[in-house]
């Protein structure tokens, strides 16, 4: 019930006054297209939605002007995956299932594409790695340790972290996971991401994202929630509803600006009262694409390796385009203010 009402403010929290662009292209996913980072950077603003609003007080054009301070510093807070989730706790039609710790090394495979990738974009952007802001004193002492689900030295996937699963056999319930040594600031099992992303002043987590921006000199910090997951053709059995078989990958990223920023940009706009204690959302970004894939061979061909072929390998490929074209347009939006 509190996961609920919880949802509820805030959906009527980011709806009002949000301002949308892009989106209006689908993504056509062609597993024999390799993208250049120039047709990438081209489908950026028509494949990627971008929302934005105005805070409290002032507006991102006063605030956000070149007249002020630019965001060129960034950083990861928050990186956060929901990956096939089966909070049922039984197998589906889904037939491809991962265990814990294939869930965490494929969100650190995730990851991985947005801080190699981050960097190579833009040398105009200061891109300050997850490995330290984990050394951030600030930032160990909120949230809970993350559980580490893998106990052995390794980073790829195997046939015991993702495998075929009948109908009805039991699943892990893990869904929401984040890369080791991340810390945990989700509430009310609510992941952080929701708390914290999209178009609204955010008070969850808001004292830890100020104090470590201010102790690692961060002009702002991304908060990233990727979500994929996947079924094979079926019809439901209630509705009558057909499904095709497909995956599903969809990428949530915002940009967040610590209290402490907010207070001092409104100074230099002649705000000298009341200063909301709230971080403000410079943008937030989204991206959804459906892709079709192969996961019902007979029973007797079912192995990791038709899984890597028809769903690994085109879900980490529409993944790493998406990835890309985000960071692009993201990229464009903070140059804005320099």
């Amino acid at each position: 019930m509190l996961r609920y009402l919880i949802g509820l403010c805030l959906l009527s929290s980011c709806s009002l006054g949000v301002v949308k662009s892009g989106g209006e292209k689908s993504y056509a996913y062609n597993p024999k297209q390799v993208y250049s980072i120039e047709e990438l950077k081209e489908l950026s603003p028509s494949v990627i939605s971008t929302s934005l609003r105005d805070p409290q007080k002032g507006t991102n054009a006063e605030l956000f002007s070149t007249k002020q301070p630019p965001l060129k510093r960034i950083g990861i807070l928050v990186f956060e995956s929901t990956i096939q989730p089966t909070r049922s706790g039984l197998a589906n039609e889904d037939k491809v299932f991962l265990s814990a710790q294939g869930k965490q090394l494929l969100t650190e495979r995730l990851l991985s594409i947005w801080e190699q990738s981050l960097p190579l974009l833009s040398q105009e952007i200061d891109y300050v790695a997850i490995s330290q802001i984990k050394k951030s004193k600030k930032f160990k002492e909120d949230g809970m340790n993350v559980k580490d689900h893998i106990l052995t030295k390794r980073d790829g996937l195997a046939p015991d972290d993702i495998f075929f699963l009948p109908k009805g056999k039991k699943t892990e319930l893990e869904t929401v996971l984040n890369p080791r040594g991340m810390r945990d600031l989700s509430l009310a099992l609510v992941p952080a991401t929701e708390l914290m992303m999209g178009p609204k002043f955010s008070e969850h987590a808001k004292h830890t994202l100020n104090e470590v921006a201010k102790e690692l000199n961060l002009d702002a910090l991304l908060v990233v929630h990727s979500e994929l997951h996947w079924t094979s053709a079926h019809t439901d059995k209630h509705s009558g509803e057909v499904f095709p078989e497909e995956a599903v990958v969809k990428l949530n990223a915002s940009v967040l600006v610590p209290l402490s920023s907010y207070h001092k940009r409104l100074k230099n706009i002649g705000e000298k009262q009341f200063h909301p204690s709230t971080t403000v959302p410079y943008r937030t970004y989204e991206a959804r694409v459906q892709i079709p894939v192969n996961i019902s061979p007979p029973a007797a061909e079912e192995s990791f390796e038709v899984i890597e072929r028809e769903l690994l390998t085109p879900g980490l490929k529409t993944y790493n385009d998406l990835t890309h074209m985000l960071q692009w347009q993201m990229i464009q939006d903070l140059k804005k203010t320099f």
